[in-house]
């Protein structure tokens, strides 16, 4: 699976940002949550959804990610990468249910370090469910240590209700990448997933499925299926003002068809997996602040308590700072 990871990294060009730590410390999938603002990436209509100024990354040295987005009938908005200096504009857009975000990233100076493309992004509401569809283009990056040219992707999202077994809504998506040499791979998701009313604190539980192919040089090529990726998150209110997050997910590779690559090998990026993760919100009205945290609060509180450590645990930039209106 080392194959699909380069790939992937080889067309990450201009992507929207819209990462927050509450969602990181859910799991790392938005579509779960449908009220978060980071769903204005994966499901554009809902720029209608939200205004809002976010600053995601604080503390960060590399730089934070900034998001304003405003508006009533019409929506409008922008947004930056505070780690890509060679962002020119990132907008978006958003009416009658319709939404549309459309970034540039420019190469610096004309050198071939940095890759130049754009990415478009568009989403709707419909009777059979919500729809976010997407295409990224762009050259300049590096792949397996040679320039490619043309690189692409296309992506789409679907989600809606679903009643089955103890679930209510489903997703799929879909993406396809091509590196503009020789590598592609091709991917689909879906999930089926519910949340749980537990008193102060709400439960998601999720199961998917996830099927991809991937080709390269030479025999580099293959496909895999995981089945099942579960996901178990809770988000649960010590005050009213306070709330406590964790999750842990873990995948199963139901099959594999890549040689080596289906080893069980630290090094693939694909192999059976599991992962977990904490967080902490305030909410002081309009003004939220949300954090990952390490597991040394919990497994070492006493640091915390008696000032000893002050950091929280955090990893650098796992703060997200907003201010709806």
């Amino acid at each position: 699976m080392k194959n699909v990871k380069v790939i992937l990294i080889s067309v990450a060009l201009c992507a929207t940002v819209f990462a927050n730590q509450r969602i990181a410390a859910l799991g790392g999938d938005e579509g779960f949550w449908s009220g978060d603002r980071a769903n204005v990436a994966s499901f554009p209509a809902t720029i209608n959804d939200h205004a809002f100024v976010e600053l995601d990354g604080v503390g960060d040295a590399g730089g934070v990610d900034a998001t304003i987005l405003w508006g009533d009938a019409t929506k409008w908005g922008f947004n930056f990468d505070g780690d890509d200096a060679n962002s020119w504009f990132n907008i978006m857009w958003g009416s009658n249910g319709m939404g549309l975000s459309v970034s540039y990233i420019a190469n610096d100076m004309g050198g071939t370090d940095d890759p130049s493309g754009f990415h478009v992004a568009y989403g709707k509401n419909f009777d059979w469910g919500e729809l976010g569809v997407g295409f990224k283009s762009g050259t300049g990056d590096e792949h397996n240590g040679t320039w490619s040219n043309d690189a692409s992707e296309y992506w789409a999202n679907w989600r809606s209700s679903m009643d089955a077994w103890v679930f209510d809504t489903a997703k799929a998506s879909f993406v396809m990448t091509d590196d503009g040499g020789d590598g592609s791979t091709m991917t689909l998701g879906f999930d089926m997933f519910t949340h749980l009313d537990a008193g102060g604190a709400d439960v998601l539980f999720g199961l998917g499925t996830e099927y991809s192919s991937w080709s390269g040089a030479g025999d580099a090529s293959g496909s895999s299926m995981t089945l099942p990726s579960a996901t178990i998150a809770v988000e649960a209110a010590l005050t009213d003002w306070a709330t406590v997050r964790a999750f842990a997910s873990h995948t199963y590779m139901f099959s594999c068809d890549a040689g080596e690559d289906c080893t069980d090998d630290a090094s693939q990026a694909s192999d059976n997996s599991s992962d977990w993760g904490f967080g902490l919100g305030f909410d002081w009205g309009q003004v939220n602040l949300d954090m990952s945290i390490g597991t040394d609060l919990f497994t070492d509180p006493m640091s915390f308590i008696t000032g000893q450590d002050h950091g929280l645990g955090l990893a650098d930039g796992a703060v997200t700072l907003s201010y709806t209106f």
